[in-house]
């Protein structure tokens, strides 16, 4: 593996390294709450659900559409979870953002399918003109 995708590994690793640790430290067993394991999950979920379409894309078109995929993969469990328990949807996702560590997960889980998907699919051939 070169070291042009050594890089982009290692921020993958680190983002969702930081977003696991924040999923596991501000999650509420005793409330029954666990945002940010959801917020991963329904990244893993979309991403897979995206990358087998998008996988023989170039890496510049298939990139926005999985990172687009991660950030709605990630923040549609919660919007889910709100409209189950018929509760104010913009209250739940400021919930998560600001108890749950769901801004470091919502930030931290796009991020890392990004560095993921470069450290991936490495630099499309040139093309000669």
């Amino acid at each position: 593996m070169a070291i042009g995708r050594w890089v982009p590994a290692a921020g993958a690793t680190a983002a969702f390294v930081l977003s696991g640790y924040t999923a596991v430290t501000e999650s509420m067993p005793e409330l029954r709450i666990y945002d940010g394991y959801r917020m991963m999950l329904g990244t893993a979920i979309a991403v897979g659900a995206v990358a087998p379409v998008v996988w023989r894309w170039r890496r510049e078109r298939s990139l926005p559409v999985v990172v687009v995929a991660a950030v709605l993969g990630c923040w549609l469990p919660i919007v889910w979870l709100a409209l189950r328990r018929h509760t104010p949807i913009v209250e739940r996702v400021l919930g998560a953002w600001y108890l749950m560590g769901g801004d470091v997960v919502g930030a931290a889980m796009p991020v890392g399918v990004a560095c993921l998907w470069m450290a991936l699919r490495g630099p499309d051939p040139v093309r000669p003109a």
